[in-house]
């Protein structure tokens, strides 16, 4: 990975200047409109996050992209679960860092009543179908390089790299920026600065709309930001999904209206819970 140090150097210093974001004052291109199911696809009662049900129940309803989150095991493989601890998906009061991929694959999820996908099986699952948007949870340095090639041959195969989208924190954790430059140039790498910050690097990079796509929640937007945004090529994906309300007040309400918003302000692409699914495909139907 040495080849790409100078790429890393420059993920790392974008990632650490995050701020305020974007929006902008146009229509959205409903056909080139970028809809990302969070964690995995569909979450409900009957299937848990990250699981192959979830994400055959997001292809069926036709969203672009779906959220996979890739976690590496004690043993240095890549699988697909959201929170290191599995209790809240398991019942089980056990980090995924601290099993094998053997031990974990012999765990059932309970809603979906399957096993615990590898990023390979998820991706398989979704060639020819559906689009990833790659959240990369972090890995220890002694993993860095087989947890990353692992999500490198993987997409390869399945033909999924050349539209695949990678998450990182905004601050980057636990060689995040590390594993995404290792894309740069190849897929897309979420910018998560404001539009100052971005105005201020751009003359240091070009072709920017190349490497990397806006990504954060709605209120880190204005309407000037995304026109800004949008003027320097780029594209603008808002988060909305339950957790970011629940502390403010009725998450579907305040959810909805978030999404009616950046709508409105002409977002590229939307991130969301499937809860908040209905009035965006009314919308693209339109």
């Amino acid at each position: 990975m040495k080849k790409r140090l100078s790429a890393v150097i420059v993920l790392a210093l974008l990632s650490s200047l995050a701020g305020t974001g974007c929006a902008v004052d146009r229509t959205p291109n409903k056909k080139n409109f970028i809809l990302v199911a969070h964690r995995g696809g569909v979450v409900d009662e009957e299937r848990s996050e990250n699981s192959l049900k979830a994400l055959d129940e997001a292809v069926r309803r036709g969203y672009t992209h779906v959220e996979v989150d890739a976690r590496c095991t004690r043993d240095g493989h890549v699988v697909c679960f959201h929170l290191n601890n599995m209790k809240s998906e398991t019942g089980l009061d056990v980090n995924i860092e601290d099993l094998t991929l053997e031990e974990i694959q012999k765990i059932v999820l309970p809603k979906s009543r399957e096993p615990i996908p590898t990023f390979d099986e998820f991706c398989r699952r979704c060639q020819g179908r559906i689009q990833v948007m790659v959240d990369v949870k972090g890995v220890d340095d002694q993993w860095l390089e087989p947890f990353t090639k692992e999500i490198e041959a993987s997409l390869i195969k399945y033909q999924l790299l050349d539209n695949a989208l990678f998450l990182i924190n905004r601050f980057p954790i636990r060689n995040q920026e590390k594993v995404a430059a290792w894309f740069l140039g190849r897929a897309k790498i979420s910018w998560r600065v404001n539009l100052q910050r971005g105005l201020l690097l751009k003359p240091h990079m070009p072709d920017v709309s190349k490497y990397y796509y806006i990504f954060n929640s709605p209120i880190d937007f204005t309407q000037e930001d995304i026109r800004g945004f949008h003027k320097m090529g780029l594209k603008v994906i808002a988060s909305v999904n339950v957790d970011h309300y629940k502390k403010a007040g009725d998450p579907m309400a305040i959810g909805s209206a978030d999404i009616e918003k950046m709508l409105e302000w002409g977002v590229d692409g939307l991130q969301i819970d499937s809860c908040y699914d209905p009035p965006v495909f009314a919308w693209l139907q339109q």
